[in-house]
């Protein structure tokens, strides 16, 4: 029960093995030596990532060509596709599909549902990130559709299933929410709000932003019961350029943008990029060799769920130690004048996202002076186009966002620990 709660850091050798595979795990040529805890706004990247992407653009050729090169580019683009699914749990069900960002995957999925669906209302919750909030918010306004906001609640940083099902009716066409705010990293109950909502209505279509949840911890689509789900490599090892959308097999065959040519499945528009899709399978490829480290069998999806949850409670030694501290470093409990947000006890009802304010400063100036220590953060503003919304609903002017990952060190926590107290005694 100890290691659910407070989580279980990877063995040092395994965790050895882990840094070896990444870019700049400690330092990076402009800023010299550094620990990088900014991962929710773009996460350091496998070298094999790297890599692929300088060998495998360099090809000019189209996959849709009868030559040998083409060829090698459509097997790199249909392994993707099927490393998605065994990521999502969706082996045999729905459709993958591509964009250039994970924003572009949402807005298209939301316009499909909104657009090709009866219903007279669309419920959202004020705590999404622009893709899923704005989207919503555009093609309801053009549809001629009520928008209806589920409330935030203030003091746990997430929405209460309660809330959002109170929106929800017979009319209603869409419910699209996020799995784990990017602002304060708290999980939403989705498993609860799903079952309920199709209470109310059992043919709801269900859309779920899983960008911020996508490199903290299992998923699962046809548990979850949802309808589309969109996500992007680069906060997981990945490279930026690619959002990756699913959609499932009822909300496949709904009108949407596409080739008119081409079967109404087929929800890509344009010509993807080979190289993403390779780049994606290198990521996957990396889970099942991490899960299979850590004992699993020979199931590729058994390792990569494996990989998924070990991941989830490493990161949850690390917050419980940035909470609670050592015998090197106070905890931020016990630092006066930093504020946690957003924290209670349970630690398993969240990812690996700290929230914190200072008494004396503001977050941008915490946050350079994060930087001057060499440790890399980021702050989160109501002037910010990205978080104003969502902070002004949780009652905020700013916060320093702290988002480690599962390739950080205790050592690296407590270096963030001591350069706080710094921080709020300077």
């Amino acid at each position: 029960m100890d290691k659910y709660k407070q989580g279980e850091f990877f063995s040092p050798e395994l965790l050895a093995q882990i840094r070896s595979r990444l870019d700049y795990v400690d330092y990076d040529p402009y800023a010299g030596k550094r620990i990088y805890f900014e991962n929710a706004g773009g996460s350091l990247r496998l070298k094999k990532v790297s890599e692929f992407i300088a060998k495998e653009t360099a090809f000019p050729d189209s996959p849709n060509r009868p030559s040998k090169a083409s060829a090698h580019l459509k097997e790199m683009m249909v392994k993707g596709v099927e490393d998605t699914r065994l990521f999502l749990g969706a082996k045999d069900s729905g459709i993958v599909f591509s964009s250039q960002t994970a924003s572009r995957v949402l807005y298209h999925m939301t316009q499909a549902i909104i657009f090709g669906v009866e219903g007279s209302n669309v419920v959202t919750t004020d705590l999404e990130h622009p893709a899923s909030y704005d989207s919503a918010k555009y093609y309801a306004g053009i549809a001629g559709k009520e928008l209806r906001v589920a409330k935030t609640y203030p003091q746990t940083g997430t929405v209460k299933p309660e809330e959002i099902l109170k929106h929800i009716d017979k009319d209603t066409c869409l419910l699209s929410f996020i799995y784990a705010s990017n602002i304060t990293g708290v999980l939403c109950d989705a498993k609860t709000i799903i079952e309920e909502a199709r209470k109310i209505k059992p043919d709801l279509y269900i859309l779920l932003d899983l960008t911020q949840h996508v490199p903290h911890g299992p998923t699962d689509v046809l548990e979850l019961g949802v309808d589309a789900v969109g996500f992007t490599p680069y906060k997981m090892l990945g490279k930026r350029g690619q959002g990756i959308g699913w959609v499932s097999d009822r909300c496949a065959r709904l009108p949407h943008e596409r080739t008119l040519e081409r079967d109404i499945t087929d929800w890509e528009v344009g010509s993807a990029e080979p190289a993403a899709w390779g780049c994606w399978s290198v990521v996957v490829d990396y889970l099942d060799w991490l899960g299979e480290s850590l004992g699993a069998g020979a199931d590729r999806r058994e390792r990569i769920l494996t990989a998924m949850e070990g991941i989830a409670l490493h990161e949850r030694a690390i917050l419980h130690r940035m909470l609670n501290g050592s015998d090197k470093a106070k905890g931020l409990k016990n630092i006066k004048g930093a504020k946690t947000h957003f924290i209670g006890e349970d630690l398993t009802n969240r990812d690996c996202i700290l929230p914190i304010t200072f008494a004396n400063k503001s977050g941008s100036e915490a946050v350079k002076e994060y930087i001057d220590k060499g440790i890399v953060v980021f702050d989160r503003a109501v002037t910010n186009i990205l978080s104003g919304r969502q902070l002004k609903a949780l009652g905020l002017d700013s916060l320093v966002r702290i988002s480690p990952m599962h390739f950080n060190t205790a050592d690296e926590v407590d270096e963030f620990l001591k350069a706080t107290m710094e921080i709020a005694n300077g």
